[in-house]
């Protein structure tokens, strides 16, 4: 790694330090929530067992990067909540897997649509050029962590 490479990487981590907080507290608020607080962090939980599974727990903890304590209790809510159910692997039998029910395909349908209209109605305020420029950088976020997640799994494998 370069000298400017570092510095860049630098700036790179104070900008996130400084706008990711601003992001995250805007997206929160109001429609945006599965239980009853603003920020559930169950919901983001829920969505990727809707994406991801049936799914191991620790699975949706590393993508998310929470603890495995945490996710327990967080899936547990889930399935009180019957949002999720554990099954078993049908390869494995000592692998139990994280399910979506029905309930939670419905819950994370309008959790969805709740947050989208949070964001828009956070975002609109920005011009087009803005809008067109944040649709561009998030492609482009996204794209990179999708890279950095698969150079974690290369790293384990290898």
């Amino acid at each position: 790694m370069t000298d400017v490479d570092r510095k860049k990487l630098e700036a790179i981590a104070d900008d996130i330090l400084d706008s990711i907080p601003v992001f995250i507290r805007r997206m929160s608020r109001e429609r945006a929530e599965l239980g009853s607080k603003k920020h559930d962090p169950s919901a983001f939980v829920l969505r990727a067992v809707w994406k991801h599974g049936p799914v191991r727990m620790s699975e949706i903890g590393k993508h998310l990067g929470v603890s495995k304590p945490y996710m327990t209790m967080l899936v547990a809510r889930l399935i009180r909540n019957g949002l999720v159910e554990r099954v078993p692997d049908p390869h494995d039998r000592r692998v139990v897997k994280v399910m979506i029910t029905e309930d939670g395909r419905d819950a994370v349908k309008v959790f969805m649509k709740n947050y989208r209209e949070t964001v828009i109605e956070n975002l609109s305020a920005l011009d087009s050029a803005d809008i067109a420029s944040l649709h561009e950088s998030m492609k482009l976020i996204k794209n990179l962590a999708s890279k950095l997640e698969q150079n974690r799994e290369d790293c384990k494998l290898g």
